[in-house]
């Protein structure tokens, strides 16, 4: 089965996250920015970074170095055109995170937002841990797995329905299980619910 992210077109995902009753593209690009103030990296990955949303704080802030990852060559592309010019020191890299990532010098700060949801975290993990500069920080949020809303919300946007049958909700626990595994330690977690109703954990480890 082909990846459903390679199905979707950019454009509408970005508007159904933006969505009003959805409201997760402003409240993602808000915890990067909560992310990068609070460990202050020099060099910061945003895994599945999409269109790039949020990479518009981090202009002007102490970030160095920005590396952004996806599945999706188009995705990227667009990265590339919106902040090529106005992100020094922009890397982008069209890879899976599942599997052997390119040569990529370690970062100080991970953002790993809505991922883990649909790869497998074992080997997933462990790419992280190569990524990450020691003494670096991840932050991973994944949907609440005991919330009584859809998993994927329902959209007039008829390609975010490929996502339904890849989506998993993982149990925290075994997240944060994986990542020790892997040598991260936790640092702190917190459970956000949007207006939506959904329910998120933002988990931190440092390694």
């Amino acid at each position: 089965m082909s990846n459903p992210w390679l199905a979707i077109p950019l454009a509408e995902y970005e508007a159904h996250m933006a969505l009003p009753e959805i409201g997760q593209a402003q409240w993602l690009a808000k915890e990067l920015e909560f992310s990068v103030r609070q460990h202050s990296p020099k060099s910061v990955a945003v895994i599945g970074c999409a269109g790039g949303n949020g990479f518009d704080r981090l202009t002007g802030s102490v970030v160095e170095r920005v590396v952004g990852i996806d599945i999706n060559a188009r995705y990227v592309e667009a990265v590339r055109c919106r902040f090529g010019g106005r992100i020094p020191g922009l890397e982008l890299h069209v890879a899976d995170i599942q599997f052997a990532l390119p040569e990529i010098p370690p970062v100080d700060l991970i953002f790993a937002a809505l991922i883990l949801e649909y790869v497998d975290v074992p080997t997933t993990m462990r790419s992280l841990r190569l990524l990450c500069a020691a003494g670096g920080a991840l932050v991973v949020i994944v949907q609440a797995a005991d919330s009584d809303t859809e998993a994927v919300s329902r959209s007039p946007y008829k390609s975010i329905e490929l996502l339904v049958p890849a989506m998993r909700l993982l149990n925290q626990a075994d997240v944060r299980e994986k990542a020790i595994a892997n040598g991260f330690s936790p640092s702190s977690s917190r459970q956000v619910k949007l207006q939506s109703g959904k329910r998120f954990i933002v988990l931190s480890f440092c390694r």
